[in-house]
């Protein structure tokens, strides 16, 4: 398995607000994407918070990589639920931080086996031969509308509300948190991102650009200067993992 990790300010915002963490130990690998909220104070603090308590939870996973798959799961959402704590306390200590927020995706991937934490819009998808896959559903306004029908998917990348997330990592004591597992099949690949990616590039493209390439440092650049060529609109973030299992026979 290889690993890459690239973020950009993108072509218009002032400063990057995402945060990410990847780190791989024989097949023990976590991979994770946290993007500060715009328009929120401080939005690159929580994200850097966010991912402070993945690199802790690394740490410790490592001293005891024989954890059960219950107890794992268990661990990977508390460090989700630990982050927000530390956001609502450094946000409650400096008033400037006020209402900081971020949020989180991470997985952990234990030989073939897969398990996510998530809170927020970033995305984390698994290509393979036979396309690509979404594995996380984002928690934002544009989201609900788009399963009440209330809005067609073509209108979803230009609607005035599509930034508005319905759950966030720092912003309520009471945090909820999605848990996914997946069995990864040989040689698929990973990609954990920020939605600066994927408000500019589709998800045809992301899986094209994956297939294509066997390096995972040229996919990275290759889709964060996509996302700039698009414009750049947002702060852009990727993590991939490539091989992962070894490669089909």
């Amino acid at each position: 398995m290889q690993i890459s990790k690239l973020t950009n300010q993108g072509m218009e915002r002032p400063r990057n607000e995402d945060s990410f963490f990847a780190e791989t130990n024989d097949d023990l690998a976590l991979l994770v994407v946290a993007d500060g909220m715009g328009g929120h104070q401080a939005g690159n603090v929580a994200s850097a918070l966010a991912v402070d308590a993945a690199r802790d939870f690394w740490h410790k996973l490592n001293e005891d990589s024989t954890l059960p798959v219950e107890q794992t799961r268990l661990a990977l959402k508390e460090l989700i639920l630990y982050a927000n704590q530390a956001i609502i306390t450094e946000a409650a200590r400096n008033t400037s931080k006020k209402g900081m927020g971020t949020t989180l995706t991470a997985g952990l991937l234990r030989g073939s086996s897969l398990i996510i934490g998530h809170v927020g819009d970033s995305r984390a998808y698994l290509i393979h031969n036979e396309g690509i896959e979404l594995l996380t559903r984002d928690h934002s306004l544009l989201e609900e509308l788009l399963e009440k029908g209330q809005i067609k998917p073509q209108e979803a990348k230009t609607h005035p509300q599509r930034h508005i997330l319905t759950r966030a990592v720092g912003i309520d004591n009471h945090l909820e948190v999605d848990i996914y597992e997946r069995e990864i099949e040989p040689g698929s690949a990973l990609l954990f991102c920020t939605d600066g990616l994927t408000n500019q590039v589709d998800d045809s493209e992301i899986k094209n650009t994956c297939l294509e390439q066997k390096d995972p440092h040229i996919i990275a650049k290759t889709l964060v200067d996509l996302a700039n060529e698009r414009g750049g609109h947002d702060n852009i973030t990727v993590v991939i993992a490539t091989g992962i299992g070894g490669q089909h026979d």
